[in-house]
C-alpha cells in the first residue's frame, strides 16, 4: 500500500460531504429548474437513491478486497489488461473532473468578485495548497476537512434559515403540474454530483474499521439529498420562475439575506466555500496522485502531487475559454462519460464480482 496512513470511519460524513457539496449547491438547483421547474427538490430525491446504490457498490467491493482500491482490485475482476486500461481511464478521469472544478472555481471568483484578476491567478493560488496538502497525506488531509466541515454545513443551513422570511411558498406549487418525465430528466443531471461518492473506490483501504462504512455513507448521502433538496425548494421559494436565470443560484440567495445590521452575506459564505471547493479539489488531486502511482507501480506516490498539480494548472486555464463552455458541458457533454466513470463501472464491477462468486460456489460443489 502507497499510503501508510489510517483515517477514522466517522470521518467519512465528511468526506462524501465536502465531496459533493460544494460545488453541487451552486450549479444543481438552476441546472434542475430548467428540466423540473418547481419539482426541482423531487429531482434531487430520486437522484439519492441511485447515489446510494453506487456508495452500495463500491463499500461492498472495497470491504471484499480490504488493502486495494479499484485501480488494484479491478485486475482480480477483470483480468490484468482490461484492468490496465481502466485504471488508465481513471487516472485521466481524476485529472480531468479535477481540472473541471478548478476552472468553476477560478470562474465564480472572477466572474463575481475580482472581475479585474486573471483566472490563472485563482487558478495557481488553488493548486499550491493542495499539492502541499495530498504531498502531506491522506491524514492531514481528513483533518483539515474535519474542522471546515461542520462550519461549512452550518453556514449553509444558516443562510436557509435567514431566507425564510423572503420565501413565497406558493412558488413552489402545483406539484408534478407537468408529470413526473421532466423530474426525471432534471434528476438524471443531478447524478453528476451524487455519483462523486465514488471516491470512496480509493479512500476505502485506509479507513480504520471498513465495516461501519456502509451505514455512515447512507447517513451522509441522504443528508446531502435532504439538503440539496431544502436548498432547491429556498431557493425557488425565494425567486420563483427567476430561478432560471440565475448563473449561482445560492450564491444570489446568500446576496439577498441580511441579518439584522449585517447586509449581503455572500462575502462571508463565499470564504467558506473556497474553503469547501479546497477540500473538494484537494481530494480528487489525492484520488489522481495514489491512482497513477498504483497504476505506474511506484514505491512512492507523494512528489507525484507537483506534476499532477502542473498539468491541473494547465488543463484548467486552457481547456475553457469561458463560463458558457464550462456549463454547457456540464449539461450536455461530460455528464454521461462521469457518471459511467462515477456510478455505472463500480455497479458492472459489484455484479461481475456477485456472478464469479455464485459460478465458483457451483463448480466446488460439482
Amino acid at each position: 500500500m502507497l499510503e501508510d496512513g489510517k483515517i477514522s470511519y466517522k470521518c467519512v460524513v465528511g468526506i462524501i460531504f465536502m465531496t459533493i457539496a460544494p460545488t453541487a449547491i451552486l450549479y444543481l438547483p438552476t441546472i434542475t429548474y430548467k428540466e423540473a421547474r418547481q419539482d426541482g427538490w423531487i429531482s434531487v430525491l430520486i437522484t439519492t437513491l441511485f447515489g446510494l446504490l453506487v456508495a452500495y457498490a463500491i463499500i461492498d467491493l472495497g470491504t471484499m478486497y480490504k488493502s486495494k482500491t479499484i485501480i488494484e482490485y479491478s485486475t482480480d475482476i477483470i483480468g490484468k489488461v482490461p484492468s490496465k486500461i481502466l485504471g488508465f481511464l481513471y487516472c485521466c478521469y481524476f485529472i480531468y473532473i479535477n481540472a473541471f472544478i478548478i476552472r468553476e472555481f477560478a470562474e465564480l471568483l472572477a466572474g463575481a468578485f475580482m472581475i479585474e484578476t486573471p483566472i490563472l491567478f485563482f487558478i495557481i493560488s488553488i493548486i499550491l495548497p493542495s499539492i502541499y496538502g495530498v504531498y502531506k497525506g491522506l491524514e492531514v488531509i481528513v483533518r483539515v476537512n474535519q474542522i471546515i466541515f461542520p462550519i461549512f454545513m452550518i453556514s449553509i443551513l444558516a443562510i436557509i434559515l435567514y431566507s425564510l422570511k423572503d420565501m413565497d411558498f406558493t412558488n413552489i406549487f402545483p406539484i408534478l403540474d407537468n408529470g413526473i418525465q421532466p423530474v426525471i430528466i432534471g434528476g438524471y443531471r443531478n447524478l453528476l454530483w451524487f455519483t462523486e461518492v465514488f471516491v470512496l473506490a480509493i479512500f476505502m483501504p485506509y479507513i480504520n474499521r471498513p465495516e461501519k462504512v456502509r451505514k455512515l455513507s447512507f447517513i451522509s448521502i441522504l443528508i446531502i439529498g435532504l439538503l440539496g433538496a431544502l436548498i432547491n425548494l429556498s431557493i425557488v421559494a425565494t425567486f420563483g420562475a427567476n430561478t432560471k436565470h440565475l448563473t449561482y443560484p445560492y450564491l444570489s440567495l446568500a446576496r439577498y439575506v441580511s441579518v439584522g445590521f449585517v447586509e449581503r452575506l455572500d462575502s462571508i459564505i463565499m470564504f467558506m466555500w473556497i474553503a469547501g471547493v479546497y477540500i473538494k479539489i484537494v481530494i480528487y488531486h489525492y484520488c489522481a496522485t495514489l491512482a497513477i502511482g498504483q497504476w505506474l507501480k511506484f514505491k512512492k506516490f507523494e512528489l507525484l502531487s507537483i506534476p499532477i498539480g502542473l498539468l491541473l494548472v494547465i488543463l484548467s486555464y486552457i481547456l475553457w475559454d469561458s463560463l458558457v463552455k464550462l456549463k454547457y458541458e456540464v449539461k450536455y457533454i461530460v455528464i454521461v462519460p462521469f457518471i459511467i466513470m462515477q456510478g455505472v463501472i463500480p455497479v458492472l464491477l459489484f455484479i461481475l464480482t456477485k456472478i464469479k462468486k455464485i459460478l465458483f460456489k457451483k463448480t466446488k460443489k460439482t
